[in-house]
């Protein structure tokens, strides 16, 4: 038996087969990419998503016949909150506005004054990001597209639609929306009339890790899947690349470094004192939930410094990642200041700054571009900590921090973020942690495991795991250096003139 998970990211989709008991059998992987126009747009046309769909089954289903394995179910993961306008025929009238786009910030300023009343319903302060957003900016903006639309969905809403005919979403993309009322799970009438909403353009909710439906004819002529097939809806992929971590019990955290990055911490229910500066999140565990924080540029920054700075191409990527690293550890022989703020997309938590951008301090004549990629890594570094001490308040104090995502790839910038960070840092030689979140997730749902914990341990059994140790010398430069970054950041964004 196996199972296919479908991960849908911002660059590319991956279908990945894996045995019942976790092991990986073949993987394809479809790449694509958003359309970033002026004025902070960004948008990407659903057919992407359609098409490496059908390739990436096609694929997995065909070396599953070859070695006589059968397929008992597609387990679902995804980015969570661009939203694609659908009309009556099931079919999309344009672009998706992408969870990066920002177009939506004038007509969010008119909701400010509801924040307080948003964040307790919702569990998220208002922000550019989530799907509620650009269902207001379309409402507003592009009345002739809100009417002409049926429904308003996210990607795996639609891709799932595609699969099975059917239209539902889970309680994870609902948590991201500013649209599902964060107890009860279900769409809040007070939240559909702050941002215009009609409550028949959305998807019934479902809990994560449920049945979405069955692959219907259509899907199965293309893919070569059984008709019947079940499609489960594991949750959005930092919920199920938690899971994947092994994110269970109450305190535990991870951090997912990827284009943005996400800290995660497992919560049985709403904490009661909940603040502004974190958001709460439905868990890919049903009824359950996570307290995450989120940085909008990660490894996007990195890679844009090495595309401006080294020339990195998609011609010789590994040789500039190794070039880079080795600068990198060369500058780390020197203590300099040299700092960078990597809002490059705005800031996400604790402030949700959309204002603040991205900036080099502190460059003089000798600074080399070696020193200028490590700054980057430092800034990503320090506004990873800052968000850690942010959850740290609601879970106490952690031990080991698991780490997944692209960046933490890198062995310096795992050496970094451990001094930085003060702690030991642990990375999975197998990064693919939504997808087995996903695989994880599929297998409690048919009854192949009698919870996540087992499902978990099995899964991830035999895995390779890398653990990073902090540096006591790095650590007691950082703890300056992160004092240095607040203060920058308070200088330019928080300080008040008064004339003084």
């Amino acid at each position: 038996m196996g199972i296919i998970v479908l991960d849908i990211g911002t660059s590319s989709m991956r279908g990945i087969l894996y045995e019942d008991n976790g092991k990986k059998l073949f993987t394809k992987q479809i790449a694509y990419s958003p359309v970033y126009l002026e004025h902070g747009w960004v948008e990407q046309n659903p057919q992407d998503w359609k098409d490496a769909m059908e390739v990436t089954l096609k694929a997995c289903t065909e070396y599953a016949r070859e070695q006589g394995k059968k397929i008992s179910a597609v387990s679902v993961t995804s980015q969570r909150s661009s939203v694609i306008p659908i009309d009556a025929k099931d079919t999309p009238l344009g672009n998706a506005i992408m969870w990066q786009d920002k177009r939506v910030m004038g007509v969010l300023k008119e909701l400010m004054p509801a924040n307080s009343q948003i964040f307790d319903l919702a569990g998220s302060n208002i922000n550019p990001v989530f799907s509620g957003s650009k269902m207001l900016w379309l409402r507003r903006c592009r009345p002739d597209l809100y009417e002409k639309a049926s429904r308003l969905v996210v990607i795996p809403d639609y891709i799932i639609h595609e699969m099975t005919g059917e239209w539902v979403t889970d309680a994870t993309y609902g948590s991201r929306s500013l649209l599902m009322n964060l107890r009860n799970r279900q769409w809040d009438d007070e939240l559909l009339k702050l941002f215009q909403v009609d409550r028949e353009k959305l998807c019934r909710i479902i809990e994560p890790g449920s049945i979405a439906g069955r692959i219907h004819g259509g899907c199965a002529e293309k893919t070569g899947l059984s008709e019947g097939t079940p499609v489960i809806s594991a949750g959005g992929d930092q919920q199920c690349a938690a899971l994947g971590m092994g994110i269970i019990e109450q305190g535990t955290i991870e951090i997912s470094a990827g284009t943005g990055a996400y800290l995660i911490a497992a919560s049985r229910a709403v904490p009661e004192c909940l603040k502004e500066d974190v958001i709460c999140n439905a868990s890919a565990i049903p009824g359950e939930y996570v307290l995450e924080s989120s940085i909008l540029s990660c490894a996007s920054v990195f890679n844009w410094w090495l595309r401006l700075g080294y020339g990195m191409n998609s011609n010789n990527q590994e040789a500039v990642y190794g070039i880079a690293n080795s600068e990198i550890e060369e500058s780390l022989k020197k203590e300099d200041h040299l700092l960078l703020l990597p809002f490059f997309q705005g800031r996400g938590t604790p402030d949700w700054n959309s204002e603040a951008g991205g900036s080099f301090q502190n460059l003089n004549l000798s600074t080399s571009r070696g020193d200028m990629a490590r700054a980057v890594l430092e800034g990503l570094g320090y506004e990873i900590a800052v968000n850690m001490d942010t959850i740290r308040n609601y879970v106490g104090e952690t031990g080991a921090v698991y780490a997944c995502g692209g960046l933490m790839k890198s062995d310096v910038f795992c050496r970094i973020l451990s001094g930085i960070c003060g702690n030991g840092i642990y990375t999975y030689r197998d990064h693919e942690s939504a997808a087995i979140g996903a695989l994880i997730s599929a297998g409690v749902t048919l009854g192949l495991y009698p919870d996540y914990t087992s499902a978990f341990c099995q899964s991830r059994a035999g895995h390779e795991i890398k653990e990073t140790v902090a540096e006591a010398k790095l650590h007691k430069r950082y703890q300056t250096g992160k004092s240095h970054y607040s203060r920058l950041y308070e200088k330019l964004y928080l300080y008040k003139h008064d004339g003084c």
